[in-house]
């Protein structure tokens, strides 16, 4: 997800103008080698970063449930929402006091039923969007504003904010048995904001496409998904990362640079059976992770590599990088890894730390940035710590 000066830039715009094959143009990109026994780096995560916590407010009103997900990290805002219960909470950024709180979980037309696919935050015309059976949107406080009812909305779709005027929708693969031929080969295109309406279809065309899950039959007429949960499509600022499951290029998308493509890799995806899958973890302005996992539905998973691309060397290395906050055992070849995407600034992430394992940390004095004096006054039943890295 950042400045790639030395890479052949091939731009890819959409319907209407030059369409590039997702599997096209790759021979002169960079090449990362499934087969290769790459060499390791060992990182400490407080080296490559500078920390800032910020607690969130904690009353008998604002309690976040045990699904809350932390969604976009703005300059004024932070955006959580509880998937069961429905609750939104938008706290302050850089006080962590609560903003507003609302919950329209129902079956009306102003409504939603559950949070299945997650909450966007646009700061600039302070809209929260809610992504549900449809896409429902409000004001900051809750007020609502119109609804987007896009065409063959599925809760297997992924949603993420691109620019002023439109988001991106991914269509995830069909299983469900007997609607499989409904997969689309175009999966990624963008909608409007203002009323849902196709902008554009992404020039990425898959002949095959594959699935993180299966349908696993019940009794009788009855079936259930059996997935692995994996991470595809990812922020990088305002731009987004496209490492898809189905392709062998990896692709950057820009609202000024359109579709490029970044990365590609050998052996194919295509060429296993169980697939040997990819997918990005994080993107800075040096280095990209991601890893690399066999999608074998035969096991229950394992513990996968983390791979690191440096895009001013072209070097890639094993990743092994190390918490020194939070990660205390002696024997310990380093464990952080990003599990989550909130939308965020460049070269940012950020994530929930449980208020116990701060105030665990600041016991044994190994809490960096600001965070010896926002332990102090912590209680292990508040809520969760958000954690900010700001990488180097």
């Amino acid at each position: 997800m950042k400045t790639r000066y030395f890479f052949l830039v091939i731009f890819l715009f959409f319907v209407g103008c030059q369409v590039i094959n997702s599997q096209s143009k790759s021979e002169n990109l960079p090449v990362i080698d499934f087969f290769k026994d790459y060499p390791q780096k060992k990182l400490r995560l407080q080296d490559m970063a500078d920390i800032e916590y910020v607690p969130l407010e904690t009353t008998d009103d604002v309690l976040l449930g045990g699904s809350s997900e932390l969604s976009a990290v703005s300059d004024k805002y932070i955006l959580v929402h509880e998937v069961r219960r429905g609750d939104i909470f938008v706290f302050d950024r850089k006080t962590g006091k609560l903003h507003s709180h609302f919950n329209h979980k129902g079956q009306g037309g102003m409504e939603y039923n559950w949070i299945a696919n997650g909450t966007i935050l646009d700061e600039k015309k302070d809209e929260v969007y809610v992504c549900s059976q449809f896409i429902q949107v409000y004001s900051l406080e809750g007020e609502y504003k119109r609804t987007l009812k896009i065409n063959g909305f599925d809760h297997d779709m992924k949603i993420l904010n691109f620019d002023d005027e439109s988001l991106l929708i991914y269509d995830d693969v069909n299983i469900e048995p007997g609607r499989e031929s409904k997969t689309k080969k175009d999966p990624y295109s963008l909608v409007s904001k203002k009323d849902g309406s196709l902008i554009s279809v992404l020039g990425i065309h898959f002949s095959k496409r594959y699935s993180n899950a299966i349908a696993q039959k019940m009794e009788g007429n009855m079936w259930r998904p059996f997935k692995f949960s994996y991470l595809n499509n990812m922020h990088y600022g305002l731009d987004i990362v496209i490492m898809d499951l189905s392709s062998d290029t990896l692709y950057h998308l820009s609202s000024n640079k359109g579709l490029i493509p970044l990365l590609t890799r050998t052996p194919s995806v295509h060429a296993s059976e169980p697939r040997n899958i990819w997918y990005p973890l994080l993107t800075t302005d040096k280095y990209m992770l991601f890893s690399t996992f066999v999608l074998d539905f035969n096991t229950t998973g394992a513990r996968v590599p983390t791979l690191m691309y440096d895009f001013k060397i072209g070097e890639v290395s094993k990743a092994s990088i190390l918490d020194a906050e939070y990660d205390t055992r002696p024997w310990s070849q380093g464990r952080w890894s990003p599990e989550g995407a909130p939308a965020i600034a460049k070269n940012m992430y950020a994530e929930f730390i449980q208020a116990s394992s701060v105030i665990d940390a600041y016991n044994g004095k190994r809490l960096a940035g600001n965070g010896m004096k926002i332990a102090k006054t912590l209680v292990e039943d508040d809520n969760p710590v958000v954690r900010i890295l700001k990488f180097k």
